[in-house]
């Protein structure tokens, strides 16, 4: 499956946020400026850096179709001075053949501009890693801190084409990263095939497509990783899974557990085409258990209307399966925000803190489809949690 190719660049933003009013979700668009919600939370851009192949002080090279900024991550202060810096995807990259992807990680200056950039590809930056036409390396990525307790900073890179086992199996790379040069001192693959994986995958379930650091869910003193396969069939066409890998520090999977329409202890209730695991995030320990929990997108729900989206809530066991979810939709959860069909809600999501200072940790989603100005101009939600019982 090729990848979709979307533009080259990315904003360093810096928000202004005035918290006030009820516990809401309110929605960043096109048109936001001209809402009229009185006593709403409002937020606002207080200022941003362009980076790109012509602006934010970025001197890597970039070519059309490479989809630079298709995914992004804070990989903390890898080079220790002082300024957080970041990896971003570009999934699009042809280095060594078409569609193989890249990863570039950039020391930031605290203005928001790079300092300086480290590409990571098929043949660059100390990857040793085999990458073919179509992996779309660099499709997700997410901080894993330092997991080999090297005092570097290590990253998951998903390649959601990869092949392994069979067409489109998909694939994560756990890179351990030198944290002077920004470039890969060791790799570790993780697929049908090879990492220590022992789950099912076939053709077509993209694992990969989404990946997201989810804290020592088993108390054993190694962080974990959730990992998205939204093309996967249990249970129906494209209903999608999610796999909590439970990591060792040399990258190898100890052991996993599938998540799923029926598995993993998860009662949901999925329909084809949902692509639950479109995206996934740590969302903090919601119900105050001690455990991490999870926020899973399955963007093309069609909870109100075809493609509106959703988002499921997962409070999580140590075992890494689901004690109980929570469905938030159009009309589902509490959400009284309005989607119109094709939103394609919970296309991304992103546990954002305790925005308003209230009990419990907050939520981004995502909804590319959204028409707010025009056709497809895109929306997030920022939604405020709270607890019902």
């Amino acid at each position: 499956m090729r990848i979709r190719k979307p533009y080259a660049f990315f904003w360093i933003v810096t928000t202004c946020l005035l918290l006030a009013g009820s516990r809401c979700g309110i929605s960043i668009s096109s048109n936001s400026g001209n809402s009229s919600n009185s006593g709403a939370t409002t937020i606002e851009v207080e200022s941003e850096q362009k980076i790109s192949s012509s602006a934010g002080g970025f001197n890597g090279n970039l070519n059309p179709g490479d989809g630079f900024g298709s995914a992004v991550a804070d990989i903390g202060d890898l080079e220790g001075d002082g300024v957080t810096d970041v990896a971003v995807g570009a999934p699009g990259d042809d280095e060594g053949g078409t569609d193989r992807g890249a990863v570039w990680i950039l020391f930031m200056n605290s203005d928001g501009t790079v300092d300086m950039q480290q590409k990571i590809g098929d043949s660059s930056g100390g990857f040793n890693g085999k990458l073919d036409n179509d992996d779309g390396f660099g499709s997700a990525l997410a901080p894993l801190g330092d997991l080999n307790a090297d005092g570097a900073h290590d990253l998951a890179v998903g390649a959601p084409g990869d092949d392994d086992g069979g067409t489109d199996r998909g694939a994560v790379w756990i890179l351990f990263l030198d944290g002077t040069t920004g470039k890969v001192r060791l790799s570790q693959k993780i697929s049908d095939t090879s990492g220590g994986f022992d789950g099912t995958l076939n053709d077509g379930d993209r694992f990969g497509s989404a990946v997201a650091p989810i804290g020592d869910l088993d108390g054993d003193g190694i962080g974990d990783l959730a990992v998205g396969a939204p093309y996967a069939d249990e249970s129906g066409p494209d209903r999608g899974e999610i796999w909590i890998l439970f990591m060792n520090r040399d990258g190898r999977v100890r052991s996993q557990q599938k998540i799923a329409d029926g598995a993993g202890g998860f009662k949901g209730d999925l329909s084809d085409g949902d692509q639950f695991g479109s995206a996934v995030a740590d969302t903090g320990d919601l119900d105050s258990d001690g455990i991490n929990d999870l926020a899973v997108g399955a963007n093309q729900s069609d909870d109100g209307g075809p493609g509106r989206g959703a988002v499921w809530i997962l409070f999580m066991d140590k075992d890494g399966k689901v004690k109980s979810q929570q469905k938030i939709a159009d009309g589902a959860g509490g959400f009284k925000g309005d989607l119109s069909d094709g939103d394609q809600f919970g296309s991304a999501v992103a546990g954002i803190g305790n925005l308003d200072g209230k009990e419990l940790p907050d939520l981004a989603v995502g909804a590319p489809g959204d028409d707010d100005g025009g056709t497809d101009k895109g929306a997030v939600w920022i939604l405020f949690m709270k607890k019902t019982n």
